[in-house]
């Protein structure tokens, strides 16, 4: 698995696509390499070593120990657990946040009980810092803003108990009372305005990803039509030259071609299938390697000359057990989804490896061996907001008029039946990497069943090359 890359896998997904929606926050919020993460991580250092060294603060390397430590264990659990989208891990990482929002609450606390009017002014400071934090990044969900915004709201109550004055308070107390409680109304009032816009612009996306299902619906059928069409006026026009004809070798021809016309049709009904996972799919035991090749040579005359090509496999991969015809249809639909992602040029590589049954695997495989096919690009990436989309049906980020959404579905449905699974990595400015796995079968098990006669895989190869 790749370092610091986003990763999807269809399927991999224990709980409701609700959860996934609220984790994706978080994984958002907390990118290690963020520009927002790592200078508030700088800030959290500079302001520590300035305390102890100047001001005799001895305590804070202490509390930025803890900090840290609260940091790195939300970070272990977002990287470790990366595939899982669960109620019960949403709430585990919600606790990890309390505990974040609880020891940089302790900061401002701590800097404010000291009478130096610096060190106050610094706890203020870090109250804004923290509650604009809040806003700017984790406000879409409530349980989040909740989890952060609790223990920073704790912190004005002890801020106002500390101007008390005997025995009835004091003007300052009250003034530092009545503030506070502005602050959080208008806190709570904010994140509930911020949680119902988010709801919203989320309602407004499920709307317009329907319609874009429906227009390719309708875009499908109307495309489907027009392929039966062709196919059925093929047949018309040579069954009925088949009826003219007196020469024996021109009814061969044309009941060949009649016969070819059907097998198109068949393949494009299995294609439909295989979107619906209900494909007839027809095993056999393939040189992954060599379909790789064959995958590349077609490729070539698609993709323009600013986009380079390689291929790199592992020498002796064991065969793999799959249709022939859809998998080359998958591997070329990723390479398709490779090339449109590099508009300015960059590099295409093909890659065939092999994971052994003993390898470390992501959870959602299961055990046994397998060969991973993968097409990487060196373009934009996918953004970590859509990854987890990108094997629905429907799903595209193409133009309208560029697209239906159904490429990848139909891989991630001929993966599924092949009893194999389709992963996506990308890392932002760096590139994607689509992956399949398919069950290896080494040379000494025994073969499935090649076609059963020679006129059907002559068809059959006829209607891959439509």
């Amino acid at each position: 698995m790749l370092e610091n890359w986003s990763v999807s896998a269809p399927g991999s997904m224990t709980d409701t696509d609700d959860y996934r929606a609220r984790i994706d926050v978080l994984r958002c919020a907390e990118r290690v390499r963020s520009a927002e993460f790592i200078a508030r991580l700088l800030l959290m250092f500079l302001g520590t070593a300035v305390g102890a060294l100047l001001m005799g603060l001895e305590w804070l390397p202490l509390w930025l120990g803890v900090y840290y430590a609260a940091i790195s264990l939300e970070k272990l659990v977002l990287w470790r657990w990366q595939h899982v989208n669960t109620r019960g891990y949403f709430f585990v990482l919600i606790a990890i946040s309390a505990v974040i929002s609880t020891a940089y609450a302790v900061l401002p606390v701590y800097l404010w009980l000291h009478e130096n009017d610096a060190l106050k002014f610094g706890a203020l400071v870090l109250l804004v810092g923290g509650v604009l934090n809040v806003f700017l990044v984790r406000a879409q969900v409530w349980e989040i803003s909740m989890a952060y915004l609790v223990p920073l709201c704790a912190t004005f109550p002890v801020i106002t108990g500390s101007t008390f004055e005997a025995p009835t308070g004091g003007p300052l107390f009250y003034t530092y009372a009545v503030l506070s409680v502005s602050v959080i109304l208008y806190i709570c009032i904010a994140v509930q305005a911020a949680n119902k816009a988010h709801r919203k612009f989320l309602e407004t996306e499920r709307q317009f990803f329907q319609a874009q299902k429906m227009e390719a619906v309708g875009t499908l059928a109307g495309g489907i039509a027009h392929d039966f069409n062709n196919m059925l006026g093929v047949v018309q026009g040579n069954l009925e030259l088949l009826q003219a004809a007196e020469d024996a070798e021109a009814r061969e021809t044309f009941t060949s071609e009649a016969l070819t016309a059907c097998w198109r049709g068949a393949a494009l009904t299995r294609q439909l299938l295989t979107l619906s996972r209900n494909a007839m799919l027809q095993p056999r035991r393939l040189d992954a390697t060599g379909t790789l090749y064959q995958v590349e040579r077609l490729v070539r005359r698609v993709v323009p000359e600013s986009i380079g090509l390689s291929v790199v496999a592992e020498p002796n991969l064991p065969p793999v057990i799959a249709d022939e015809t859809t998998l080359q249809a998958a591997l070329l639909n990723l390479a398709i989804n490779a090339r449109d992602a590099m508009p300015d040029g960059g590099n295409m590589r093909f890659e065939a490896r092999r994971l052994n049954a003993d390898a470390s695997r992501p959870g959602w495989l299961p055990a046994g061996e397998f060969v991973v096919l993968s097409v990487a690009d060196t373009g934009e990436g996918i953004p970590q907001e859509i990854i987890n989309k990108i094997f629905d049906p429907f799903f595209s980020t193409k133009p309208k008029g560029r697209g239906t959404g159904l490429g990848l579905a139909m891989v991630a449905g001929f993966a599924r039946q092949s009893g194999g699974h389709v992963q996506a990595e990308a890392r932002r400015g760096k590139g994607s990497r689509l992956s399949l796995y398919l069950p290896a079968r080494p040379a000494e098990h025994s073969a499935i069943a090649e076609p059963a006669t020679e006129a059907h895989s002559a068809a059959h190869q006829s209607a891959a090359a439509s």
